[in-house]
């Protein structure tokens, strides 16, 4: 991060972590983040054995850093990462900041889970001294047999005075320190400030750095810039500047270059956002528009479908800590009892008939998927058929196994089948459609009420993030009769998908109300359709 976003520094913090023994890790980090930031010099860390030092030595010769302020492990080799600079013992307290760096600081005692958010906001006009609260201590494994003494143990020490004595993290330093106080500088200018996205994982030094830059840190709690409406702003705001990550969990430079190529351009989901999950969940109307013969899409006209299915989404808000969005699957291809010109027993339903549902759903902030029951045909050529609409930013793909046949089927007679292999074709195609239009995360969904509907399943390919990949069990029954599908289907799910579930009007005995959906369906499914 000094590398990124400094050019030169007249000085830099360097800690050095201690070993096992002396202040918890963070304690110190986050002092000498404080230092940093209320200075705008870089923070440099040596690792405990040491291993790092000839790389942070380079970094301050290539910053021609004239000061070292420095924490933590007072028999570090100071000596050598110092070189022939001046050497500072870093201050620990308020009253130390002033004098030594020339900073009046206002101590923020801060809790270990918000610490990344605080060094994120270090920086400011007001500088701030971080001070890690002790974690609560954990509660006794066992109540004692006996109840301890009350009265104090004239023989112990003092506990507040032991407190009070202890060596402050820097001290050591002191006596290997070159001057008192850090002399006069004017911290370098710096560019336009960069934005830093961070998780509560994310190390601090970096980020501690990158305020002491000005760079503008964002916490977020996904490592995914198109997570949630507030990332995808906030990466729209510094479209023009750099954009930077901390921690492993962001995925590779190629993978976060894409998503921010997609934060920064793409249109965000119904109800914010460029990813599907886990930052929402939806209830969805299944049908055709053609009538009400295929699901309770069709039991109605476009706007009365539109009210109805945001009034049942609705009903499912109260039992969910995320949004709950509405959806419609919507049936593209139709299985069908006549082989058609093609011969493929499905019924492909014109765009032209389907884009006014979408533009509808897309005004009202609808989420639509595109529903296939291919027959003879496979999943892909269907799915190419509508590309046209899949390139719209929130319409994604359902697949239908019940609906897939093989030569000589036809539909009706038998449950049907398909391979990962062909689910596969249709994902990559998909996914690589998403990628190369730069949009929002798809969903796609895939059917299943039967293990066998889909072979070799645990090869389904989930590795993409360009979609998100939902197993929907859509049997009908009891209530009993279809958790035991449930259960049987979320045995050995793939890992990566999202389950989802399907509530029936008529055939279910009886249906499930939207809370018992929610609470006796477990995992609790992400994505609910009513036929």
């Amino acid at each position: 991060m000094s590398a990124l976003l400094f050019d030169r520094s007249p000085a830099a913090v360097v800690l050095a972590r201690r070993g096992e023994e002396g202040p918890a890790p963070d304690a110190e980090l986050a002092t000498a983040s404080s230092a940093a930031a209320g200075l705008h010099v870089p923070l440099l860390v040596v690792d405990r054995n040491g291993s790092d030092g000839a790389e942070v030595m380079a970094e301050l010769d290539r910053l021609g850093a004239e000061t070292v302020i420095g924490y933590g492990d007072p028999t570090a080799d100071w000596e050598a990462l110092a070189g022939p600079r001046d050497l500072v013992s870093g201050p620990t307290t308020a009253a130390g900041f002033e004098p030594v760096l020339g900073l009046s600081v206002t101590p923020l005692p801060v809790a270990e889970p918000g610490v990344v958010a605080s060094v994120g906001a270090l920086g400011g006009p007001d500088p701030r001294l971080l001070t890690l609260e002790p974690a609560a201590p954990a509660a006794p494994d066992a109540v004692p047999d006996t109840a301890p003494d009350p009265l104090p143990d004239a023989s112990a020490p003092d506990a507040s005075a032991a407190a009070t004595s202890a060596p402050s993290p820097g001290a050591g330093l002191a006596d290997l320190a070159t001057t008192e106080k850090v002399p006069d500088f004017t911290p370098a200018a710096q560019p336009d400030p960069a934005l830093v996205l961070a998780t509560p994982s994310s190390a601090l030094a970096p980020l501690a750095t990158a305020r002491a830059a000005g760079a503008d840190v964002e916490l977020v709690a996904e490592a995914d810039p198109r997570a949630t409406g507030r990332s995808v702003d906030a990466v729209r705001s510094h479209a023009d500047r750099a954009i930077l990550a901390v921690g492993d969990a962001f995925g590779s430079e190629e993978i976060f270059t894409e998503r921010i190529r997609v934060a920064a351009t793409a249109a965000q989901l119904p109800g914010g956002g460029q990813t599907i999950f886990p930052g929402r969940r939806m209830v969805a109307l299944y049908g055709h528009p053609s009538g009400p013969y295929l699901g309770a899409l069709g039991e109605q006209g476009i706007e009365a479908t539109l009210a109805r299915v945001k009034d049942l989404a609705a009903q499912y808000q109260p039992f969910s800590d995320e949004p709950v969005i509405p959806a419609l699957d919507l049936i593209a291809t139709v299985a069908s009892a006549d082989p058609g010109a093609d011969g493929d027993y499905s019924s492909e339903t014109s765009i032209d008939e389907l884009e006014p549902w979408i533009d509808a759903a897309e005004e009202q902030g609808v989420y639509v998927v595109l529903d296939l029951q291919s027959g003879r045909s496979d999943f892909l050529s269907q799915a190419k058929l509508y590309e046209e609409l899949l390139a719209r930013p929130s319409v994604g793909l359902a697949l239908d196994p019940e609906w897939r046949l093989l030569p000589g089927q036809q539909p009706l007679e038998q449950i049907g089948t398909v391979g990962t292999t062909e689910i596969n074709a249709a994902t990559t195609w998909l996914a690589d459609l998403t990628r190369d239009r730069a949009l929002p995360q798809k969903l796609l969904m895939v059917h299943q009420f039967r293990i066998d509907m889909i072979s070799e399943r645990e090869d389904l390919d989930v590795s993409r993030t360009e979609l998100a990949v939902t197993l929907h069990a859509d049997g009908h029954g009891t209530p009993a009769q279809k958790l035991d599908t449930w259960f049987a289907l979320q045995a050995v799910p793939p890992e990566g998908t999202w389950p989802s579930w399907k509530n029936f009007y008529d055939e279910d005995q009886p249906m499930l109300t939207p809370e018992q959906t929610y609470t006796l369906v477990d995992p609790k499914p992400w994505l609910v359709t009513y036929q």
